[in-house]
């Protein structure tokens, strides 16, 4: 599995403009061949029993939410896959075109993570 994580920090005054749109834009994306999209609300951000939070990581201010989408292919080639089906390179692009004038992409927050093992070169040598 292949998933795309993004962080927004999203003034509360836009927070329904960006959930809508958000919304609108896992359907296309689900409609195209990705299997999950999910938006999360924020729980608890500052940690729990000795452990850092989000909130140390993370500055928001007062008028901000922050909010976590979440996207999931069946591997990285699938994503690229739905991207260019959808006419982007990648999601951050698709996202830059359609909520640009509800959040500052400058300040949006995206990684991705996969299920599959890294292959790291002591491993190769291993095999050999």
């Amino acid at each position: 599995m292949y998933t795309v994580l993004c962080l927004f920090r999203v003034k509360k005054k836009h927070l329904d403009a960006f959930l809508k749109m958000s919304r609108q834009s896992g359907e296309i994306l689900k409609g195209q061949g990705t299997l999950e999209h999910h938006m999360y609300y924020p729980h608890e951000l500052t940690g729990r029993s000795g452990s850092m939070g989000i909130l140390n990581l993370i500055e928001l201010e007062e008028d901000e939410e922050l909010i976590l989408g979440q996207s999931v292919f069946r591997n990285e080639d699938h994503y690229h896959e739905v991207m260019k089906t959808i006419g982007y390179n990648d999601i951050l692009q698709y996202l830059n075109v359609h909520i640009k004038d509800i959040v500052e992409m400058n300040r949006v927050v995206t990684s991705t993570f996969t299920t599959d093992a890294p292959i790291h070169p002591t491993d190769e040598k291993a095999g050999s």
